[in-house]
């Protein structure tokens, strides 16, 4: 490489990425548009900034209480004024969406399954709003729920709503074994449509082409998809894989529910 040759200093590995992305950005091209790029990045609100010690009766410094979780709980507008509240601590002006791009907010539960997606203009709406029912507990805030996931709509086709759930549930093809991002993959009714499976999100994964062809065309495949996100993928000599959501917390096979009949399970890793 010529960026070694001429002495640079940095690992060969750095040098080709640096590379590699020059290639693909390209970056000295102005005859052209700009490349842009989808990246979704996934961590908890806490991780982005540093704890802030409370002061002690005695003078000294009280570590910082983990902040409250919404676990099994509803979302209330009360949460989403919070959340509101850290997005705009992360930086000045808070945090936006950037110039022609867009900025979708997950919230999970302490197990990491995903419970609601939200932009930043719906959030700033359901603050603004809060509860229709409660209107004027805004010093008293209720418990009553804001926001949750898309609710199920009467047609084949999902909802944008739906669409961008599942995507950011699945994040890959659920095929074990399938990293295909899910940008490229199908919405798939695992329950078929016309057999009268719900157009749902308890409904609904992410595969890609090839493997939604398979489960579709192919004999003897058996798919099943829990309520928490796990898929069940029975192949046609009884084999049973599972794949969960990516940053889920390990299940046991009991607290996925019943195993499908006569099916051998031989892993639970998750792809």
């Amino acid at each position: 490489m010529d960026a070694e040759n001429d002495g640079d200093p940095r690992p060969i590995g750095q040098l080709r990425a640096l590379t590699h992305a020059d290639l693909i950005l390209r970056a000295w091209d102005d005859t052209r548009p700009p490349v842009t790029a989808v990246l979704t990045v996934t961590a908890p609100l806490a991780s982005l900034r540093p704890p802030t010690p409370t002061p002690a009766a005695d003078g000294g410094a009280v570590p910082a209480q983990e902040p409250g979780e919404v676990n099994g709980r509803p979302i209330t507008a009360a949460h989403v004024r919070e959340l509101l509240a850290e997005l705009d601590s992360l930086c000045p002006g808070g945090l936006q969406a950037p110039a022609g791009g867009s900025l979708t907010v997950a919230v999970t539960d302490a197990d990491g399954a995903l419970l609601a997606t939200a932009t930043r203009r719906e959030l700033e709406r359901i603050a603004s709003r809060g509860c229709p029912d409660h209107p004027d507990r805004s010093v008293t805030p209720c418990a009553c729920p804001v926001l949750d996931r898309p609710p199920p709509v009467d047609r084949y086709r999902p909802s944008p709503a739906q669409q961008r759930f599942a995507t950011v549930r699945d994040r890959t093809c659920r095929q074990p074994g399938c990293g295909l991002p899910a940008a490229w993959a199908d919405l798939d009714h695992v329950v078929a449509h016309a057999d009268g499976g719900p157009t749902d999100c308890d409904n609904l994964c992410c595969l890609c082409r090839r493997h939604h062809r398979l489960k579709t065309h192919a004999s003897g495949w058996n798919f099943h998809l829990d309520a928490d996100g796990a898929l069940w993928v029975t192949t046609p000599s009884g084999v049973t894989r599972v794949s969960r959501p990516p940053g889920t917390a390990f299940l046991e096979p009991h607290e996925l529910g019943v195993p499908l009949p006569d099916a051998e399970i031989v892993d639970l890793m998750p792809f």
